[in-house]
């Protein structure tokens, strides 16, 4: 069974801690401080380490470095509050495995534990993620406090850990350039950001904005100019809305991708590229790759690492800090002082379904600021706001597609109950109660 150090200078969560892991089977050890979490970590080698990010004595951050520095990945669940996202940055780059927030959720905690077993398991080595912090009224702070959002800053971690390509999906106005600027943030800061709207430009000029071009390559070519693909240098080309780029610039593309080297256009000299790829879209490739509009293998080029920003109108526990973000942005910019938001306001803006997403919502807030005589915002917010389709054709309860789905994937593991727990992300227990509140059995086909 494995063994885990619990390092939280709380004794009474460490104890409560203690108990629900004992519960589970596992060995477990605590320890209150840095010193005595690395005395303790040093001597009995544990599987596992629960470290609480702020200590008396230091951070956690600083005890996982030190045993990265020995030579020992030992996965580590941070524990973190939503003030310290920002210091939780350093933790998550250094190794950790997962993080969850204070209130501690046992079947979250599970859930992680069980995740990490398996990783343990199957001789993998631990995620490397980040959670970039939260920082109102800073430009390119991705904000927010929802799940979605956590797991947002996740899936920015994961793409953050080498120099792969990245496929960024997701709707018009949900910030996908914030995201493929995170990446750069942790990836290649202080290397060039370069992006290029592939809507934006003529295909022939579009060649020309990538790829660069030689003097006398075409009328109008009265001198060389360098490409987008050279200006990146080893820092991030940005290619927003790549499902607008012509075929013919998709086959050029994905041999850039194969040889890593491109020639300016009109030009015979290979020239490297080195660069990262993020590439971002809200169109359905799938369809597009089934009409032909989209190459196959450029898809499976772009897609090494894939993040689904969420939309706005799924995470509207989310609106209050955005719009608290927006003020404290546009207040400064605008050189005024709207600082107070009526309980009618805030509900309207919550209750909205926000069809152009986060970028809506700024674009009215900045609207509200100039329009609010005084300290108090006066924004317009329309009555409900379209219904996405899914609304209008998706009419059952929560209850009956949690049911449906937890049988679809118990169905498909043969019920077997560890493998549907590591599916669906939840605890052994939590997963009993489900099939036990829904009333599911196994049927004789099953078995």
């Amino acid at each position: 069974m494995l063994e885990i150090l619990i390092v939280d200078d709380d004794r009474a969560v460490r104890r409560s801690l203690e108990l629900h892991l004992a519960g589970r089977g596992f060995t477990v050890r605590g320890a209150g401080s840095l010193a005595e979490g690395e005395a303790a970590w040093r001597e009995s080698m544990p599987d596992l380490v629960i470290l609480d990010l702020m200590l008396p004595d230091g951070t956690g951050t600083e005890l996982l470095q030190r045993m990265r520095d020995a030579g020992r990945r030992t996965p580590a669940i941070m524990v973190t509050g939503h003030h310290e996202m920002e210091h939780a940055v350093a933790g998550m780059r250094a190794g950790a495995f997962d993080f969850i927030h204070k209130p501690l959720d046992v079947d979250e905690l599970d859930a992680v534990l069980d995740r990490a077993a398996a990783h343990l398991r199957e001789g993998a080595r631990p995620g490397l993620e980040t959670a970039p912090g939260e920082a109102l009224g800073r430009p390119g702070a991705i904000v927010g406090r929802s799940r979605a959002v956590l797991e947002l800053h996740k899936a920015i971690g994961r793409a953050s850990r080498g120099r792969a390509n990245v496929l960024i999906r997701g709707e018009s106005g949900t910030g996908k350039e914030l995201v493929a600027r995170a990446i750069h943030g942790n990836l290649a800061a202080g290397e060039p950001f370069v992006a290029v709207n592939c809507s934006a430009l003529v295909p022939a000029l579009l060649e020309s904005e990538l790829f660069g071009h030689e003097k006398g390559a075409f009328t109008g070519a009265v001198q060389r100019r360098r490409g987008r693909l050279e200006l990146a240098g080893r820092g991030v080309l940005f290619l927003d809305e790549i499902g607008d780029l012509p075929l013919d610039l998709q086959a050029k593309l994905l041999r850039v991708l194969q040889e890593r080297t491109f020639e300016r256009v009109g030009g015979a000299e290979a020239l490297p590229f080195a660069a990262v790829l993020i590439a971002a879209t809200h169109r359905d490739l799938e369809a597009m790759l089934g009409e032909g509009a989209f190459r196959e293998d450029l898809y499976y080029r772009l897609k090494v690492v894939e993040i689904a920003v969420p939309p706005l109108r799924t995470r509207r526990e989310d609106v209050p800090v955005l719009v608290a973000h927006f003020l404290a942005r546009y207040n400064a910019e605008f050189h005024r002082r709207v600082t107070r938001v009526p309980a009618s306001v805030l509900a309207r803006l919550r209750s909205y379904s926000w069809p152009g997403n986060v970028r809506e919502l700024e674009n009215r807030i900045q609207a509200g600021i100039m329009a609010s005589p005084g300290d108090t915002l006066v924004v317009e917010v329309p009555e409900g706001g379209p219904v996405p389709p899914a609304a209008r054709t998706w009419r059952r309860t929560l209850k009956d597609v949690e049911a449906e789905h937890v049988r679809a994937v118990l169905e498909q593991v043969g019920w077997n109950q560890g493998e549907a727990c590591t599916i669906l992300g939840i605890s052994r227990p939590t997963l009993r109660k489900k099939i036990q509140d829904h009333g599911l059995k196994e049927s004789p086909a099953d078995g």
